[in-house]
Parts: C-alpha cells; sequence; structure tokens
C-alpha cells in the first residue's frame, strides 16, 4: 500500500506502525529507488501487506515532478501482486500521470452537498484522463437516521448509481483504534467490516476481470500480428 497523503497520512497509524522516512527519502532521492530501497523503505503490516507511508513535517513541501511517485509505482509493479494507492484528490491535479496504469479507482465520498460536487468534478476527471479505469463510487461514513442529501438525489446528481455504502459505525472504529488494528480485524461482524469485505471482493473481481479483457486483447493482438506475418509471406512469394 502506498500512501500518498504525504503529510497527513493514516495508512500505518491506523495499524499501529511508525511510517519511517521511507517515502519523503524516495521523494528527495528519485536515484535511490530500486527493488532493495523498496524492501528496506517498506513497513510489514502482516505476511500479506507492506506499507509505503509518511508524516513529513509541515514546514516540508513536497517539492517533486512527480517522477520519484511514477517510479515507486513501476517498483510495486515488479515487487508485489497488488498495488493499492491511497491518493488525495489533490495530487490528481499534480501528478495526472499517477492514474496511467491504474485498472480500479474507488471514489471515496460522503451524502453531503460539498462531496455531490466534488464526486462530478473527480468522475468527469477521470473519465477524461483515465478513461481505461473501472471506477466505483463509495458513500462512507453514512448515518442511518440523517443524511445531508439522500442517496436517491446523490446518484441523480452526480449521474450514476452508488456502488457500495458504508454505514457510521463509531463504535468499531473506536475499538480498532485502541487494538491499533483495521476494523475489519478488530470487529470482524460489524456492519462496516462487512461492507469493507465486499468493497473487497468488488475491487478483486474487477481486478479479475481486466486481466481477462487484457489477456483476451492481447491474444487476439498476436493473431492479427500473426495473420498479417502470413499475408507479407504470401506477398513475397
Amino acid at each position: 500500500m502506498l500512501d500518498l497523503d504525504i503529510h497527513f497520512g493514516t495508512a500505518a497509524l491506523a495499524m499501529d506502525l511508525e511510517p519511517g522516512r521511507g517515502l519523503t527519502d524516495a521523494i528527495d532521492n528519485p536515484s535511490r529507488i530500486d527493488a532493495l530501497f523498496i524492501e528496506r523503505a517498506m513497513i510489514k503490516a502482516n505476511d500479506r501487506l507492506s506499507i509505503l507511508s509518511a508524516e513529513a513535517p509541515m514546514n516540508n513541501p513536497v517539492l517533486t515532478d512527480g517522477s520519484a511517485l511514477f517510479q515507486l509505482q513501476e517498483e510495486f509493479r515488479g515487487a508485489f501482486e497488488n498495488t493499492v494507492i491511497d491518493l488525495p484528490r489533490s495530487m490528481l491535479i499534480a501528478y495526472p500521470h499517477l492514474m496511467h496504469d491504474v485498472n480500479i479507482a474507488v471514489v471515496a465520498t460522503q451524502l453531503t452537498l460539498a462531496s455531490a460536487r466534488d464526486s462530478i468534478r473527480v468522475l468527469a476527471w477521470l473519465k477524461q484522463n483515465a478513461p481505461h479505469c473501472k471506477v466505483l463510487v463509495v458513500a462512507n461514513n453514512v448515518q442511518s437516521a440523517v443524511v445531508e442529501i439522500t442517496r436517491k438525489d446523490f446518484e441523480s446528481t452526480i449521474e450514476r448509481k452508488i456502488d457500495l455504502m458504508l454505514p457510521a459505525d463509531p463504535k468499531a472504529m473506536a475499538q480498532a483504534a485502541k487494538l491499533g488494528k483495521p476494523v475489519v480485524e478488530a470487529v470482524r461482524s460489524s456492519k462496516l467490516s462487512l461492507g469493507i469485505s465486499a468493497l473487497a471482493e468488488m475491487i478483486a473481481g474487477s481486478s479479475a476481470e481486466t486481466a481477462e479483457t487484457d489477456a483476451a486483447a492481447t491474444k487476439v493482438k498476436a493473431k492479427k500480428s500473426a495473420f498479417a506475418g502470413f499475408k507479407n509471406m504470401l506477398k513475397k512469394k
């Protein structure tokens, strides 16, 4: 997992881990980024999850053209089966190239007027700049009794369906924070945990579907190439 909220990221904090200096070192010295650097800089949360995060000082602005972040993506692709990027929306403006090779984007939103406005803008941006990317819209922290905008009105405003609703569950979140574990481990039976698990299954299913589509496209391309080669042979004869 790559947490690109350089100053206020919570990926390591949620796991009760110290983020270290790996991410800031990578940004400051892109030439150091290689497989060995990734192995040393990553923080292991468990046997199946490694995190690269940061808590950069507020007087330390991010000074990069984005090449270091793109290079990190490249190294991750070779080192891990899957990469999850926590990408603040401001990063889309500064570093749009980070979305070039992303297969699935989860737009996290809330049922509020401001979130509806921002969702429209982010969805339009993704459609224009990452048309290859499958997009899932997830409404987070949904109150059961009071919402600023109803689901129906929100969907009408953004002109598409919400794929998943994650309920507000302050008790489960408080328990997870006390234990320093993800909520799906701390309180497995909560509705929030079940919702997050459902989201993971949706992403995994979409990823498999994308992989099958890419494999089929490669196969068709190879057939066309072989047929073109055969035609060229006939022309020569």
